[in-house]
């Protein structure tokens, strides 16, 4: 059984069609990256399959449940974890605070083993020495890892990732694509939006590109950035290689 399948993705603001049938699934532990222009639907697809937006067309399966149906959304939300491009933390909690309310609030552990939880993940993306800073103490990069172990905590069968280094300075752009590359190299299974081609080449088991509302091409890394099949995949490219 896949993971993850999306079939016929439809989405509509208005007179304009931002997902025309998406279509892929995707295993337990693969790192699918999607990359291609901006305003091409790639991020309301994130928050389709996180119930964020709700789709108007269209199925997603999540380990064989039709989770367009679901309606306890909050429930589904401990499955599908998301790192957005801004951060979205609790700016009156510490990071141990941010990262310990999920699994301490909503999972109902106990605030001991949420806190144990909390701070085993800060130790893993090197932040356990800022457990009880404030966000408005942290770099941008610092922030985003934090973010990224707050979705962690809720132990999730995926994690979507919207463009997780665009709003960072460039400098600060390594230290979160680091711990998302160990992320993968530990089986997580990561659906991840970006405009970085190389870490999208080096850490994705498939790369999608879409255009328009539409998956134009997907495969490997080395089909995609090596051998596309589609012209527009190679123009899309091109721009990147060419600086």
């Amino acid at each position: 059984m896949k993971l993850l399948e999306v079939k016929n993705l439809k989405k509509r603001y208005k007179d304009k069609e931002v997902l025309k049938n998406i279509s892929f699934d995707m295993d337990k532990t693969e790192t699918i990256v999607v990359i291609g222009p901006s305003g091409t639907g790639k991020s309301t697809m994130l928050k389709c399959i996180n119930r964020l937006v709700e789709p108007d067309g269209g199925q997603i399966l999540l380990n064989g449940q039709d989770i367009t149906k679901a309606r306890r959304v909050e429930k589904l939300r401990q499955r599908i974890g998301m790192v957005f491009q801004e951060f979205n933390l609790f700016n009156h909690l510490t990071v141990l605070d941010n990262v310990r309310i999920g699994p301490w609030k909503v999972k109902k552990l106990s605030k001991e083993k949420a806190t144990k939880l909390a701070m085993e993940i800060l130790k893993n993306v090197g932040l356990d020495d800022r457990a009880n800073a404030y966000p408005a103490e942290l770099s941008g990069g610092q922030k985003q890892r934090v973010g990224i172990a707050r979705a962690l905590a809720m132990e999730p069968d995926l994690i979507l990732f919207d463009e997780p280094t665009s709003a960072l300075d460039p400098e600060l752009v390594g230290e979160v694509l680091e711990v998302m590359r160990n992320l993968a190299e530990h089986g997580m299974t990561m659906l991840i939006v970006t405009h970085e081609m190389s870490f999208a080449k080096d850490i994705a088991d498939r790369v999608i590109f879409m255009e328009n509302g539409e998956i134009v091409e997907d495969g490997t890394p080395e089909k995609i950035f090596n051998a596309p099949e589609k012209e527009r995949t190679h123009q899309f490219l091109a721009q990147f290689t060419n600086r």
